[in-house]
């Protein structure tokens, strides 16, 4: 069998939110063993004698070598080359955020550095933006269904939201602290981002800059890109504080779990639910028990956050601001369930609709589920994968 033949490589260079990365690069591995690959997952940290683990690595040829959120290509031999060109194969990074918070790691110089990304936008902003990727490919992360045997739901009576919070205005605190003229820029660009959701921060920037008739490099873009990262760090603690407190101004309950939420406040606290955050691979167990859950993810307008397809795999409704390529791929009140960035109202009506309508919010769950099946496991993920490194 011709995939037996050949190895595929896959790391786990740096520990990413709730225990995340590892998940990830175990669930892929599983995919490509499923697929016929013989496949090795390698998970170190910076504590680890990184020689002894790299180093049998060295020299031996891999169709695919595969991280995420990569620290490796940062990483260097004595004489200056870096790790993964000790490798014969190609290396792709998959990117979990806007790849604007990796400048350093796309511009590594890698003889054959490649990337995934989750949103149709930033693949294009990579290829304009960061010549020295050879191929970009868009991938939504898979889906996982949980495997505990206690998979039956509670009555519906709250929007479960899993996620990281902040406030928004602590975050402003950096774009307040920083030198006027890229304050200046950042203030424009959250202005900008607020009155229009859909708008990636890239176009949004490059506007502005023709606004003012200001002429940037490719390279000067990216890195000013880099430089602006509260903007879209903001814009993600923005929407998720605003979605919160509709939901529960409007006397829908909300159940959260995530780190930082107890920096969150309001005078209708008494309809939110909070809970511990818990390892990646125990939310799942999380979203089986409940009803709805909710996903704001403004910071991929033309992509996908892994939260709506983990609610699809667990039978969940998913309550989902819209963006053009989730209009494509999913049907609204059928897999899931939008609402308009643009109209705030919108996702309390949606909810009050899911919470009011049990055979409508288990006709979703259902078919969300199916859909599920058809398209969005760890299997297909590893297929298209593989198909696009071919």
């Amino acid at each position: 069998m011709r995939q037996a033949e050949e190895n595929i490589l896959v790391f786990s260079s740096r520990e990413i939110c709730y225990r995340s990365g590892s998940f990830f690069a175990n669930r892929i591995a599983e995919a490509f063993e499923a697929l016929g690959y013989r496949t090795k997952v390698c998970e170190f940290t910076a504590d680890d004698d990184l020689d002894e683990v790299l180093s049998p690595f060295f020299g031996k040829k891999y169709k695919l070598i595969l991280d995420f959120n990569s620290l490796m290509v940062r990483m260097e031999q004595e004489d200056g080359t870096p790790v993964p060109d000790c490798m014969d194969g190609p290396f792709y990074d998959y990117v979990l955020d806007h790849p604007l918070f990796h400048y350093g790691s796309l511009t590594a110089g890698l003889k054959n550095l490649n990337a995934v990304v989750l949103d149709e936008a930033q693949k294009r902003y990579v290829t304009r933006y960061y010549t020295g990727v050879r191929k970009t490919l868009m991938m939504p992360l898979g889906a996982t269904e949980a495997v505990s045997c206690e998979k039956r739901k509670k009555e519906a009576d709250a929007v479960l939201f899993l996620g990281t919070y902040d406030d928004p205005e602590r975050v402003y605190e950096i774009v307040k602290a920083s030198p006027k003229s890229l304050k200046t820029d950042m203030d424009r660009l959250i202005e900008m981002r607020l009155s229009n959701p859909l708008l990636p921060m890239e176009e949004g920037f490059a506007a502005l800059l023709k606004e003012e008739g200001r002429e940037l490099s490719d390279d000067e873009f990216a890195l000013q890109m880099n430089a602006m990262y509260p903007v879209d760090a903001y814009i993600r603690d923005y929407f998720r504080k605003k979605a919160v407190d509709l939901l529960i101004g409007r006397h829908i309950p909300v159940r959260i779990a995530g780190e930082g939420w107890e920096k969150y406040r309001s005078g209708e606290e008494r309809y939110l639910i909070r809970e511990k955050a818990v390892d990646f691979c125990f939310s799942f167990e999380k979203i089986a028990k409940e009803h709805i859950l909710l996903n704001s993810s403004p910071i991929f307008n033309r992509g996908a956050h892994d939260r709506v397809f983990s609610g699809m795999a667990n039978r969940c409704v998913v309550l989902t601001d819209e963006n053009p390529y989730l209009r494509r791929i999913l049907s609204d009140g059928k897999q899931v369930m939008f609402y308009s960035p643009k109209d705030a109202q919108s996702l309390c009506d949606r909810a009050e609709e899911l919470l009011c309508n049990p055979a409508l919010t288990s006709s979703i769950q259902e078919e969300g589920y199916r859909e599920y099946l058809r398209s969005h496991t760890w299997k297909h993920r590893a297929k298209e994968l593989l198909d696009f490194v071919s």
